[in-house]
């Protein structure tokens, strides 16, 4: 499966040089532009895999374009910047996970920087994905230490009764302490109201 890429280009010459690499590396262009505003809007509305900036556009040198794109989506970043100034932005962009290119490119070497921002992003949505999961459960887990505490109020129950009846209801019920939890929370809520 191809990887897609957005291309930000103010020299029309580039794009096409540039687009020939990206396909060598199994990477189509699905969008070109000239300007960094018109990158941002594209990054953020569209899926790319990857935002690569041909340094400098129209309106910006590419830089903070490079920041705002790594820290605002998952897409990788390759910054081209012209050789003279790639240590000095390296040093200023690489916090922020952009990998910068020096031009004219070398093809063995921009094969090598496309398979390390695919790994890099690869390990970057496995690690969003794990923290969605937690995220998820610590929510669960709140849902369900908020329905014990309207049980052990309502029903005078142990902390440790409170959790066997909300496990039992699950197994009788056939739906996740999740459920039962929601349930216990709409009619205690709703009991609250009533006084």
């Amino acid at each position: 499966m191809k990887n897609k890429a957005l291309l930000v280009s103010k020299l029309s010459s580039a794009v096409n040089a540039v687009k020939s690499l990206l396909e060598e590396n199994s990477c189509e262009v699905g969008a070109v532009v000239s300007d960094a505003q018109s990158a941002l809007e594209f990054a953020n509305d569209a899926v790319f895999d990857f935002v690569v900036i041909n340094s400098p556009l129209e309106d910006d040198d590419g830089v903070d374009l490079a920041i705002k794109v790594s820290t605002d989506t998952i897409c990788g970043v390759l910054l081209l910047v012209a050789a003279d100034k790639a240590s000095l932005i390296g040093r200023r962009v690489s916090e922020h996970g952009v990998v910068v290119v020096s031009k004219p490119i070398n093809k063995p070497l921009f094969r090598q920087l496309m398979g390390v921002v695919r790994a890099a992003q690869k390990r970057y949505e496995g690690l969003s994905q794990e923290n969605e999961r937690l995220r998820s459960s610590l929510e669960e887990t709140k849902l369900i230490n908020r329905a014990k505490i309207l049980l052990m109020q309502y029903l005078a129950l142990s902390e440790e009764r409170a959790h066997k009846y909300i496990e039992k209801q699950a197994m009788d019920m056939r739906i996740s302490k999740l459920e039962v939890a929601k349930q216990v929370l709409k009619t205690y809520s709703a009991h609250n109201n009533i006084r």
